[in-house]
């Protein structure tokens, strides 16, 4: 017996197979997950935020003496690196809570309109978090480099609006990419049920042959 294999291609989708598609969204008709994608899905996003927030917390964690003893220049090197450490600590903080946001809205199998609405909110939100932080970041290092001179006024809160300033861009950055995730997932699931992949197995009266069509 002859075995051989056949790569063949298919014709292309009818149009109306397209239009029936493109009015998914359009009568809100879209392409769900099954229930296990979704919680695995979920799952997925909610461990990588819950790993970012206890990350986040052990480096806010571990300056927490230093932090608020303000120590101007020069020998501040151990100073500055803990503003640096909390202001990280503080920014996967806010990117663990905005993956559990994405999480929890592609767990419960939200429309891909609240999926676009929080990715837009969480570049929004990032923006804005970048602006207030370049703004609060020069006041602080102004401060850094002039606090040790005479007259020189020592004010923390600058120093506490940057640190909250990193976790509003944390949060955005993380709530667009868990958001973003699950649009991908979702895409990538409607364009395999649009052409999906066919192996069958044929055979004749001299071998049998093996057939893809993609």
């Amino acid at each position: 017996m002859a075995l051989s294999l056949l790569v063949a291609v298919g014709p292309e989708a009818p149009a109306h197979a397209g239009r029936r598609a493109s009015r998914r969204g359009e009568d809100s008709k879209e392409v769900r997950l099954s229930p296990d994608a979704r919680l695995g899905l979920g799952l997925g996003l909610g461990l990588a935020g819950g790993l970012s927030f206890g990350t986040g917390i052990g480096l806010a964690l571990r300056h927490r003496h230093v932090y608020p003893a303000f120590v101007p220049a020069p020998n501040n090197a151990d100073y500055v690196a803990a503003v640096s450490g909390t202001n990280t600590g503080a920014a996967m903080i806010g990117a663990g809570l905005g993956l559990g946001a994405g999480a929890l809205t592609a767990g419960l199998g939200a429309r891909d309109r609240a999926l676009w609405g929080e990715f837009a909110a969480g570049g929004l939100l990032a923006i804005a978090g970048v602006a207030w932080y370049v703004t609060e970041w020069q006041r602080v290092q102004k401060m850094l480099y002039d606090g040790g001179k005479e007259g020189a006024v020592i004010d923390l809160a600058p120093l506490r609006r940057e640190t909250a300033a990193a976790s509003f861009i944390g949060a955005g950055v993380g709530l667009a990419l868990g958001t973003g995730v699950a649009l991908l997932t979702r895409y990538l699931v409607a364009r395999r049920l649009v052409r999906p992949g066919r192996l069958t197995l044929s055979g004749g009266r001299f071998g049998a042959g093996l057939v893809a069509r993609f």
